[in-house]
């Protein structure tokens, strides 16, 4: 039965994952439920991430809603950060911590639903963007949850894309930093693989599905979708949904 339940909230994860982000805030207390430790559930996790972005990158190419060249330089960046951080990863319980990261969120939030403006942002200079991706990074290799908030605002912010366009390089960063995650991870024997390769199955189920709603619902739907998934998650994280024994 956990298996099961492995699996299908895998599916679900996949879904808003591919769309959006926030959904390795739902896998981890089902792993950890499952008798998973902490910092095995974050390790675990990184397979079915692998497995997950592996087949949204796929997807999204065969769209031609990808183009890798323009952001090699800010994927770089990016696994620099995460090996870093997935070398720095640690068990996070702290309330505090779950405070400011549903602020964070809120930010996100609303960044994301500003009116957009016609005229052409400057560019940041290389370097810059280089250092946000190496922090946005770090904080993937680290943590995981709620990267894909952190990757969609900053693709919106830094590099003005929309939101769909965003999602097809957000899926594809995460792809190329998450290989060398599994490998740190694996290599301090902290992923169950087992586990892991039932919640990929899921959650490149979910991919699949969230490809196909980006494509078809365009921007819209990825708001909608994020909006819902950025508003449950704050509740959690500031405590409000403990009132009603959720």
């Amino acid at each position: 039965m956990i298996f099961l339940l492995i699996f299908t909230v895998g599916i679900v994860a996949g879904f808003i994952n591919t769309l959006a982000g926030g959904g390795s805030i739902l896998v981890l207390p089902v792993l950890i439920l499952a008798g998973l430790p902490s910092p095995v559930a974050n390790a675990t996790n990184r397979v079915a991430i692998l497995f997950q972005n592996a087949t949204a990158t796929r997807k999204f190419h065969k769209h031609k809603l990808l183009k890798v060249k323009p952001v090699i330089h800010i994927t770089i960046a990016a696994i620099i950060g995460a090996i870093a951080g997935s070398f720095f990863a640690v068990k996070i319980d702290s309330a505090i911590f779950d405070k400011l990261m549903g602020t964070v969120f809120i930010f996100i939030l609303f960044m994301m639903l500003r009116p957009k403006h016609k005229k052409k942002t400057k560019s940041l200079p290389r370097w810059i963007e280089f250092t946000i991706f190496i922090a946005v990074g770090f904080y993937g290799g680290f943590i995981q949850a709620g990267v894909g908030f952190m990757f969609l605002a900053t693709l919106n912010l830094v590099e003005d894309y929309d939101l769909i366009h965003a999602n097809s390089v957000k899926v594809f960063i995460i792809l190329s930093y998450t290989v060398f995650s599994v490998i740190i991870f694996a290599v301090s024997g902290k992923i169950l693989l087992l586990h892991g390769l039932i919640l990929a199955c899921g959650n490149s189920i979910g991919a699949f599905i969230g490809v196909k709603a980006t494509v078809s619902g365009g921007e819209k739907i990825v708001k909608v979708v994020l909006t819902i998934i950025i508003l449950i998650t704050c509740l959690k994280l500031f405590g409000v949904l403990k009132l009603f024994e959720l």
